[in-house]
Order: structure tokens, then sequence, then C-alpha cells
């Protein structure tokens, strides 16, 4: 009898110990901070959440259509994102915890670029809906739809200044390049000192520099510019090719997509383009493309009451299994 309660306790504290690791292991993940982007890896399109260490992959969306361009509320609750599930380009919202989606827009024609407002109220997005690619921004519950460009030439890839007021994005007028606008479309100005051929813009966190990609003698790099048009910056610099930054909350880091190894993968790198400080965070065979941070609010910082009843119901198993040893 004795011997058995010593198993008893053994197993039971064991398991415990193994309980107590596990939550602690989901907090720390918790703190990681995470990118999603779009994969080909399973014949389509689907997006994928990992850690900015490459680690810790996760898949988000799973349909026999293509999935991409995701962007997430201010609070990390929910997901805008683009699928071709109905037959065409439209942009659908993710409730991140229950995992179903809404269909946002419902066009003929194509809706892609989605990008939240930091204030969770519009979502910016590019379509062709009135016969050219313009600039458009829509509520999250589909209402008041708004047109912010209206031009012969196309206009593409919306992204919000950190404070709302403005918007940048990929212009095709003459001179082509990045454009800011008012959030309510007004000024349209191109901006200055840009290289020719720019485009996919990311406005920095403290919304003094916006960063994007332009060509450098016959390849494509990662550059930064101060929103006033001063101190060009090139922080990549590869003949194969780079696109779509992201930065990350602190303004330190940059990911992007890269043909480094000539496949389309995720790299990051810190603002000052140091070649030693660049890692690889994807290696796979499809293309890996438009990444973006995920916000904190996204990661619970406990485990679920599932995973609790789970642990706590193995943690009993095991007693049972000890005692009966």
């Amino acid at each position: 009898m004795k011997q058995q309660l010593t198993y008893i306790i053994f197993g039971t504290a064991l398991l415990l110990v193994h309980f107590l690791f596990s939550v602690n292991l989901y907090v720390y993940a918790s703190d990681v901070p995470y990118i999603a982007f779009s994969s080909k890896r399973n014949e389509n399109y689907d997006i994928y959440m990992m850690d900015i260490n490459g680690k810790n992959l996760q898949q988000l969306t799973d349909d026999l259509a293509n999935e991409t361009y995701p962007t997430f509320s201010p609070d990390g609750q929910r997901m805008a994102y683009v699928s071709s599930r109905d037959g065409n380009d439209d942009l659908y919202v993710m409730n991140l915890t229950t995992k179903v989606s809404d269909q946002l827009t419902n066009h003929p024609a194509s809706d892609h670029s989605p990008a939240w407002s930091p204030d969770g109220r519009w979502i910016a997005f590019a379509s062709e809906r009135a016969g050219t690619l313009d600039i458009y921004k829509i509520e999250p519950s589909g209402a008041n739809l708004q047109q912010l460009t209206d031009a012969n030439e196309k206009n593409n890839t919306p992204v919000w200044s950190p404070d709302g007021q403005f918007i940048a994005y990929r212009s095709f007028k003459d001179p082509s390049g990045i454009y800011i606008m008012d959030a309510d479309g007004g000024n349209q100005s191109r901006l200055e000192n840009q290289p020719n051929q720019a485009w996919t813009p990311a406005w920095s966190p403290d919304g003094k520099q916006i960063a994007f990609c332009a060509v450098f003698f016959g390849g494509y790099d990662i550059c930064i510019l101060n929103v006033d048009g001063t101190d060009l910056r090139r922080i990549t610099r590869h003949r194969n090719g780079e696109g779509s930054p992201a930065w990350s909350p602190d303004g330190q880091t940059i990911v992007f997509m890269s043909w480094w190894e000539r496949t389309a993968d995720i790299y990051r790198t810190d603002i000052n383009g140091i070649i030693g400080n660049r890692r690889r965070l994807t290696r796979h065979p499809a293309v890996d493309m438009g990444p973006t941070w995920v916000p904190e609010g996204f990661l619970d910082v406990s485990p679920t009451p599932e995973k609790l009843i789970t642990q706590w119901s193995r943690l009993k198993q095991s007693a049972e299994f000890a005692e009966s040893y």
C-alpha cells in the first residue's frame, strides 16, 4: 500500500510539473511576435502564421481557392483577407477565435490588397469595380463603401499611416510610384525623391518613414525614405529581387519576400540592412509571399479552457494508472 501511494504521488507530481511546464511554454510562445503570410505549399495559396524565428507554423485558412493578403484588426481578433472561393477575388473577414469567415465584398470585379485602419473602423482595398484599379475603403461590417481614387491609371496596395489620417499607395499615373493622400481621398501627391518604379509601400510605426520596393540596376530591392522625401536608404541588395516589406511594431525590423535563394521565401532584417542580420524564416519550394505582423491581441497569454481540461484529464489518468499499478 505504501509503495502504491509512492507511485501515485510521484506520478501526480511528475505530470503536474509537465502541466505547468506546458503552460509556461504557451505563455512564452504568446510573447513572441508572429508573422502571417500567404503560401502556395498546398497547390493553392493559403494563409499561415509563424513566429519571428520561423517556428510554430500554423495554417489559418484551408480552402481549395486561393487565399491571400492577410491584414489584422488592431485588437488582433479578426483577419481580413482575399479569397477566390466564389469564382473571383473578394474580401472576407475571419473571426480568429471561431475561425468562421464572413464575406465582406461581393462584386464581379476583383477586390484585393486589404489594409485595416489603425482605429479599426475601416478596411482600405483596391478594386476594379469602376473599370480600372482604384482605392476604396469600407467598414468591417460591409457598410459605407467609399471610392478614394478615381483615375484612368491603376492605383493599388493601400497602407494606412499609424495615426489613420493618410493612406500611401502605388499609382501607375505619370510619374508612377508611391503616392500619399488624406484618408478621405483628398490631397493626392507623389512621395518626393523616390526612385523610379517604386511599389508596395509600408508605413513605419512612428509615421516618419515609408519602406517600399524599387528597381536598382535591374534588381528589386527594399528602400526606406522619410515621408518628407529625405534620407533615401537601400537596405537590401540582391539581383534576384525582393518586395512586400512590413515593419515590426517596434520599428527596428522589416520582414519581406525575397528570391535570395531562387525560391520566394520570407526573410527579416534590421532597418540598417546589415547583411549579417538578415535571416531566412521560411524554406519551402513553393511561393511564400506578402508577410505582415500579427497584433499581440491575437495570442492569448493563457491556455484555453479546453487545453486546461485536456491537461488535467491526462493528470487524472496518470494518477489512476499509478494507483492500479
